[in-house]
């Protein structure tokens, strides 16, 4: 096993509880979601993301009722959201928000009375240090100084480590998960290549990561 690979399993492990030794190596993320296109979004006024304590007005005392009043009945659809290609899961709620909008709360139980986590896929809601989806590598470079990650393109790909950044009190309550764009990745296939897989680790400085349009594309936030 490769150091990208136990460094995801670990992360991954250290935020849902669980030991290291409970899972395999092949392991994969969630894959963001699509939301089902609404006729309308919702005007969400509280767009801030404090890793391990909220997103906008979700907190871990959040209950699906909470939702409800707070998105509308329609736009909530309850999933199992599955991790380490389903060797783990949650009982999830999809917020649809419109086209490409919208966030996934994970709940801690079936009775969905308390929040686990939420997986954002919107770039409404954003951290205080301004990070949120659609972040471009170079931006969240400025914004935590030089940062490594792990190779794109497979399960555990495009996760920045946050240890030795100045967002490294969010260790364990936040995982951005990176991609390139589709459209230069083909541009630029050879290069695309180059920078992907288990076994690569990047450096926020790496030219090739700025020419691919690598951005954030997903955050998962946990609580506790």
């Amino acid at each position: 096993m490769s150091l990208n690979s136990k460094f995801a399993i670990a992360t991954l492990c250290l935020v849902l509880g669980s030991s290291v030794s409970g899972f395999i190596a092949n392991a994969a993320l969630p894959q963001p979601k699509q939301p089902v296109a609404t006729t309308q979004g919702s005007n969400v006024t509280n767009k801030t993301i404090i890793p391990g304590k909220q997103v906008g007005a979700i907190t871990r005392k959040t209950k699906r009722a909470d939702l409800v009043k707070l998105f509308g009945a329609s736009k909530l659809k309850d999933e199992t959201t599955r991790f380490f290609g389903g060797e783990a899961e949650f009982p999830g709620t999809v917020v649809n928000l419109g086209k490409d909008r919208g966030l996934t709360v994970l709940w801690k139980d079936k009775t969905r009375r308390e929040v686990r986590g939420v997986m954002v896929y919107d770039p409404q809601w954003k951290t205080p240090e301004g990070i949120g989806v659609g972040t471009t590598v170079s931006q969240l470079q400025q914004k935590i100084g030089n940062f490594k990650m792990s190779g794109l393109g497979w399960d555990y790909g495009g996760i920045p480590e946050l240890v030795g950044t100045k967002i490294a009190s969010y260790k364990g309550e936040l995982v951005l998960r990176m991609s390139a764009d589709s459209k230069l990745s083909q541009k630029y296939e050879k290069e695309s290549l180059a920078i992907s897989g288990d076994g690569v680790t990047l450096s926020s400085s790496n030219p090739s990561l700025k020419r691919l349009g690598v951005n954030v594309r997903q955050m998962i936030v946990f609580f506790f």
